[in-house]
């Protein structure tokens, strides 16, 4: 098994749920009923519990990623490579899959950031005081990617989550040493956990802003009609020179993603990114606080310094603080309180971002790049700086990606 990837793949596997001394168990709901079962089950709860609730958060968290994955499948967009929640993963080939829509992106993302504004409203009378006691075996979680309601091969949390870290031709023997190490942990979450839950929902949610401020619809709907027209009048001919068809795909969502940025994005989504991006960091905040008055050490998700993680990974000392620092450095970038450099503008002068999301224009991307489309956003003051980064990085021994994902 390749270095680290036993920690690197149950980090990223949407950890949700937990269990001190006496916890209630809910993985034989998720493996019998499903991610959209168990939600709807435990809404029907008339007076639920706090551990409930943190379930159902957990179980609706990964129903916005299961909705992703069950829109990837029907329309046929089994192969993508976009770093965006539910994008990134390669799923199984739908073999009839619908026509593609240009509506299936905005219609994908809404349902995301519903799940998440109901997974957040959910746990949000859970306090510090709560006792959140629940326990899942992350063996039993599953994807119904194909929307049968029946758990299908391919749709177990391990191979969806395994080809994300190791190459393709590693992806087999991983698994067998995984399977023959008994797979996935049960994980052990509690109070402080929520607090972790409600960032990633709240990162998430500020994700799915982004993309609705930019909606891209219009977009999509013209750029492949216009490639139809262009595959008619070739009449089947292959592209010129070393070009592929595989090439007119790539160029094809440059353009969009061009043509889209290009739009005039809505300001009140990007409002509301800027307040889930800064929820999301106020409830980090509290999540360390939290993980460092426990006194147990039972299966822990993230450890305090006296505490070991299930997960199988070394958090190493101080990487509270150290996590913390950049945290502190970003909350700073949303507040306006840092610039962010750019390659014209000198030491003394930087875009605010802060700006820029209450009150958003379109980003034209020769303008961005030679920073004529910024000047209305830049200002003098101090410049974002990424020693704490820097630190981090060192600190995790150049595994920064790794624990930014799993630290949210």
């Amino acid at each position: 098994m390749p270095h680290n990837i036993r920690p690197l793949l149950l980090a990223s596997s949407f950890l949700i749920l937990a269990q001190p001394a006496s916890a209630e168990d809910y993985s034989a709901q998720f493996a019998q009923q499903g991610i959209s079962g168990t939600v709807a089950t435990l809404s029907a709860i008339e007076n639920p519990t706090p551990s409930d609730r943190f379930a159902l958060g957990g179980a609706l968290f990964l129903q916005g990623i299961e909705t992703a994955f069950q829109e990837r499948y029907r329309t046929g967009l089994n192969d993508l490579d976009i770093e965006i929640p539910g994008l990134l993963t390669a799923i199984a080939a739908n073999p009839a899959p619908d026509a593609f829509t240009p509506d299936v992106i905005m219609s994908l993302f809404t349902r995301i950031g519903a799940d998440m504004d109901r997974a957040q409203a959910v746990m949000a009378p859970i306090t510090s005081e709560d006792t959140v006691a629940v326990t899942i075996d992350l063996n039993q979680i599953w994807f119904d990617i194909n929307a049968s309601g029946t758990r299908d091969e391919g749709e177990d949390l391990l191979p969806i989550m395994v080809p994300l870290f190791v190459s393709q031709w590693e992806v087999a023997d991983t698994l067998d040493s995984l399977n023959a190490s008994g797979g996935a942990p049960t994980i052990t979450f509690d109070t402080a956990d929520v607090a972790w839950l409600q960032a990633y929902t709240h990162v998430f949610a500020g994700t799915a802003e982004m993309v609705m401020a930019f909606d891209p619809t219009d977009v999509i709907a013209t750029v492949l009609a216009n490639a139809a027209t262009i595959a008619e009048l070739r009449q089947g001919a292959a592209p010129m020179l070393f070009f592929s068809p595989e090439d007119e795909k790539i160029a094809d969502l440059i353009t969009i993603i061009v043509r889209v940025l290009e739009q005039q994005p809505d300001p009140i989504h990007t409002q509301a990114a800027l307040d889930d991006f800064r929820a999301a960091i106020s409830h980090n905040i509290t999540f360390w606080y939290r993980v460092s008055a426990e006194t147990d050490n039972d299966r822990e998700f993230i450890p305090n310094k006296s505490q070991e993680s299930a997960l199988g990974m070394l958090f190493p000392p101080n990487i509270d603080q150290a996590w913390q620092a950049v945290l502190q450095e970003v909350a700073m970038v949303l507040n306006g309180e840092r610039l962010i450099p750019h390659w014209r503008t000198g030491d003394n002068v930087g875009v605010n971002l802060n700006a820029w999301l209450r009150d958003p224009a379109p980003l034209d991307i020769i303008g961005v790049i030679s920073g004529t489309s910024l000047a209305p956003y830049l200002e003098r003051g101090q410049l974002a700086e990424d020693d704490a980064m820097t630190e981090f990085d060192q600190l995790t021994g150049g595994n920064f990606a790794l624990f930014a994902f799993t630290l949210n």
